[in-house]
């Protein structure tokens, strides 16, 4: 027997069934990482130990489990490295969040883990799937876990004992703090592997990012932004311990506030300018990859800056921009370009040296939009109009293609010969689809309308106005410039792998038998991609498909939970999307995005039911309720979001779909619970940010706590009256602030718990007649008896 466990000899090889709720809310944290912060969880914990009736101990097995369990099921080691953060670094810290009483915490996780101790199977799962990944010193999870529960503190000197003991080990950062690329390259790679300072090198990294953002050292913030970019899971790890403003204010400032200094010399303003677009790509590249675009407002800081305005008005499409509402700057700069790129005059160093990179960024689409214009107007040929795209391959101008090969990429898609597709389906106030040499009055207004064109040429747009498709022509020479441009060997990998979706739905609209360009993109597009998104399933969703498959995905976890999953693999059977978890996380999520929010929850209740008849209607309770209440999208998604799941449950679906299906006493019984539990499990996002203010609150205050108590002489450190009762005054201020809380949480399901009350009264009369109503009566009714009303809020205030 293990020397962990204490008491009685019990079966070492228990099965681990973990509770679907926390299942899925594991599984969530690893897939799904910036959309559910860390109060989010704790509180999730709190309401199971809560509305459960467990001891947090037993809550906290479960939850291991859960990540044990994915930990199992990961079948790479890119997998596996974010199961490993989450079962020996986040859940740890997560723990630590839960109980300001030290002994309590401790006492809590030790008796958790002597209960964990005996689910050997599990563990020794676990242990053979790490060792795949070839480590030089083989991991022991129970002991990795251990380890990193005293790294927060949460166990205590002599209380467990381990085989082999718990060693630590120091962690010096002064060698990062003036960083080389390899200390940068180090740095970042034992992010990676060193587990017992995980959380410490993630801060470490983002605080190099502050510290060369705030003295603008564009060397070493370029550094690190581009090992971050070359190193995708250390942005997904960042991204799991911390939340994604942590690393972007940083950048977001860099960028809003670079400037080009007409003193530096041109090496100096190349290096700012190949810096500034190192930085930005990164940003982009986060935003992307985490699919931040709709939640920027929680994510970056300056909402009125050059960054978050940009990200924002290209996170779909990127027009170019109207004329008239360029401002006389913009316009003067993007006349200098133009005559630099095709005037055979160059790009001056005094151009490099002027030019603002906000401002270059902005117009580089209209640039290429007049030039377009004037090549189809014969004012220039195609070779020259290529020979001046070439010359934003230089490193200090790499960042202005990333507003070119987007607009060349959704003209191409939205632009057909003859059809009245614009480039942008919301174009930006003022301008036009595509802006011609010459204004409709005739002006000039393009230096190379001044160059002259062909015969009858002279007042053709590149899109023919508003409302209008543009030429075959015109449309030919858009897919002439892209193919040349992204198939040319000077293109970066880094921008292939950025612009991947806009390029993959330009190429779908191009014809590639016989086009060696083609194959050289589409080679060069996978081999920038491979093993960039480790989470990619292997088979695609098919949209029609979703609603069964989701279906059958839910009954399988609830029925069998992995053991449905490994028979259909054992049989030569095909796994949803070639998923290797039996709980697909991103199937749900499709279902949710494609289908909507009522066949999502349709689906649950459909597949709920029929559980409920079984021995696993308890199961398919957790499961639909963490379902309905846990974020698949970000916080701006408000259509998708845990709040209009819960509505569309609750003023819908329960009383739409369900009435001709509710046949016995238990579904409805079943069905009371899981309503009750999606009630129990909200969280609003209106609670969730009062919540984190009030932390960020608190926080300040411990830091001016903890810095007065650095001033007071040793001797003198005696805790006085005056002391005592400012402790008492916070822990008053914390039992006011929790039912503040309470009383917000309570707040936001009121309406859903009256709407309820109001449909049993309805119901009660024929409920009799009716088992399956007259369980789901008697099963709402034992939910509101234990609701406390909602108290007067003054009374706390």
């Amino acid at each position: 027997m293990d020397s962990w466990t204490t008491g009685n000899v019990v079966d070492s090889n228990v099965e681990a069934l973990a509770s679907a709720d926390m299942m899925y809310l594991a599984y969530s944290m690893v897939r799904i990482r910036p959309a559910i912060p860390d109060l989010f969880v704790v509180q999730r914990l709190k309401d199971t130990q809560k509305f459960k009736g467990l001891d947090m101990d037993t809550v906290l097995l479960q939850f291991w489990l859960a990540a044990l369990t994915g930990l199992a099921e990961s079948n790479s080691a890119n997998q596996r490295l974010l199961w490993k953060s989450l079962v020996f670094v986040k859940i740890p810290s997560i723990v630590s969040q839960l109980y300001s009483n030290p002994e309590e915490i401790c006492r809590v996780v030790e008796l958790s883990l002597r209960h964990l101790s005996f689910y050997r199977g599990i563990l020794n799962e676990c242990d053979e799937c790490i060792a795949e990944d070839g480590s030089s010193v083989p991991i022991d999870v129970l002991k990795a876990i251990a380890t990193g529960c005293q790294a927060k503190g949460l166990i205590r000197s002599n209380e467990l004992d381990i085989p082999n003991g718990v060693s630590t080990s120091q962690l010096i950062l002064g060698d990062y703090d003036q960083p080389t690329i390899e200390a940068i390259e180090d740095l970042c790679g034992r992010a990676l592997s060193d587990f017992e300072h995980q959380e410490k090198l993630v801060d470490k990294i983002i605080q190099v990012c502050e510290e060369a953002s705030n003295r603008n050292d564009v060397s070493m913030l370029s550094k690190i932004c581009q090992t971050l970019d070359d190193n995708p899971l250390v942005l997904d790890l960042i991204n799991l311990l911390r939340s994604p403003s942590a690393l972007l204010i940083p950048l977001e400032s860099y960028v809003n506030n670079l400037q080009q200094n007409e003193e530096d010399d041109i090496d100096t303003c190349n290096s700012n300018l190949e810096g500034f677009g190192i930085v930005l790509i990164l940003i982009m590249t986060t935003v992307r990859r985490y699919e931040l675009a709709g939640c920027l407002d929680t994510v970056l800081k300056d909402k009125h800056g050059f960054c978050y305005l940009w990200l924002l008005r290209t996170s779909s499409t990127i027009p170019p921009m109207s004329l008239s509402s360029m401002s006389a700057e913009m316009h003067a700069l993007m006349g200098r370009w133009i005559s630099a790129l095709f005037d055979s005059m160059g790009i001056s160093d005094d151009l490099i040296q002027t030019s603002k990179p906000q401002m270059l960024l902005e117009i580089a689409p209209s640039v290429f939009d007049q030039s377009l214009a004037a090549c189809h107007a014969g004012v220039i040929d195609s070779t020259t109009l290529n020979s001046g795209l070439d010359y934003f391959l230089q490193p200090c101008l790499l960042f202005v293609l990333i507003g070119v090969v987007q607009y060349l990429c959704e003209e191409i898609v939205f632009s057909t010969p003859g059809s009245h597709a614009t480039a942008s389906s919301t174009p930006l106030p003022g301008s036009s689809v595509g802006q011609s040499i010459l204004s409709p009055a005739g002006r000039v207004i393009s230096p190379l309308a001044t160059r002259g064109g062909k015969p009858g040429n002279g007042n053709q747009s590149s899109s023919g106005g508003a409302g209008h498709g543009k030429s075959a022509a015109s449309v030919l020479m858009l897919q002439t410039s892209l193919k040349s441009l992204l198939a040319g060997e000077s293109f970066p990998f880094r921008l292939v792998r950025l612009l991947r979706s806009e390029i993959s739905a330009a190429l779908e609209s191009l014809a590639t038998e016989n086009d060696h360009q083609m194959g050289i993109i589409q080679d060069r597009l996978a081999e920038a991609t491979v093993n960039y998104y480790p989470w990619s399933n292997l088979e695609p969703y098919e949209v029609n498909k979703l609603a069964q498959q989701s279906s059958l995905s839910f009954s399988s976890i609830v029925s069998g939970g992995r053991s449905m999953l490994v028979a259909r693999r054992e049989r030569g059977l095909s796994v949803f999307g070639g998923s290797n978890y039996h709980i697909d996380v991103d199937l749900f999520r499709a279902t949710l995005t494609f289908l909507g929010p009522a066949q999502f929850v349709a689906n649950i209740l459909e597949q709920l039911l029929a559980a409920a008849q079984t021995p696993h209607g308890q199961r398919a309770a957790e499961l639909g309720a963490a379902m309905l209440t846990t974020p698949l999208r970000d916080s701006s998604d408000q259509h998708l979001s845990p709040q209009n799941l819960l509505w569309t449950l609750m003023y819908q679906s329960l009383w739409v779909l369900v009435p001709g299906k509710l046949e016995t006493f238990q579904q409805g019984k079943v069905l009371a619970q899981f309503v009750g539990m999606s009630l129990d499990l909200f969280q609003s996002r209106t609670y969730l940010q009062h919540s984190e203010e009030e932390r960020k609150r608190e926080r300040e205050q411990e830091q001016a706590i903890g810095s007065d108590a650095m001033d007071v002489d040793p001797v003198q450190s005696q805790p006085s009256s005056s002391s005592l009762s400012n402790t008492q005054g916070r822990g008053g201020r914390n039992d006011k602030t929790r039912s503040r809380q309470q009383i917000e949480r309570d707040a936001a399901v009121e309406p859903f718990r009256l709407m309820l009350d109001q449909r049993l009264k309805l119901l009660s009369p024929i409920a009799q007649d009716r088992p399956g109503f007259e369980g789901f009566v008697q099963g709402i009714t034992h939910y509101q008896e234990r609701q406390a009303p909602l108290p007067v809020i003054n009374k706390f205030f």
